[in-house]
């Protein structure tokens, strides 16, 4: 049985609708001084009859974890610093991926990583070094090579 620390309550709501319950989220949160991280879509980590435990990242990489009640249309919103089960999963890029998105040469990508000018890879393999690719898209955008772009749904 895997047990987890509590976190700090943040506070309860009822909700009657959808509206309601972004409203009075929101401004629980903002009456604890939270900001969520806006590129953390969240997860639901359970379902049940009745019951829904979802999870999202904060800007200082906490975790909000809300435990739905639908039968009592209530909502119990906690502050975790860790959840292991939201965990975002790691894309992995090699020498070639890293050259496709800064618009360079497998070489040209090798010549800067020895010279220790790019973000230090997640490993060495036998085929060469990996990365994680956020960490790539954050130093291209840093540096002016990426622009960023805007996905629109």
């Amino acid at each position: 049985m895997t047990s987890f620390r509590r976190g700090k309550i943040l506070g309860t709501f009822k909700i009657t609708d959808e509206e309601e319950y972004s409203l009075e989220f929101l401004k629980l949160l903002k009456e604890h001084g939270i900001a969520l991280d806006p590129s953390d879509e969240g997860i639901v980590l359970w379902e049940g009859e009745g019951y829904m435990v979802r999870s999202c990242g904060t800007t200082d990489q906490k975790h909000i974890i809300e435990f739905f009640d639908e039968r009592e249309k209530k909502v119990t919103v906690i502050l975790r610093k860790d959840f292991p089960h939201h965990q975002k999963k790691i894309e992995v890029v090699g020498t070639a991926e890293v050259g496709e998105m800064l618009g360079w040469s497998s070489k040209k990508v090798s010549v800067y990583r020895q010279r220790g000018k790019l973000p230090p890879p997640l490993s060495e393999l036998k085929m060469g070094p990996v990365w994680n690719k956020d960490d790539i898209e954050r130093w291209g955008l840093a540096k002016g090579i990426i622009k960023k772009v805007i996905n629109f749904c």
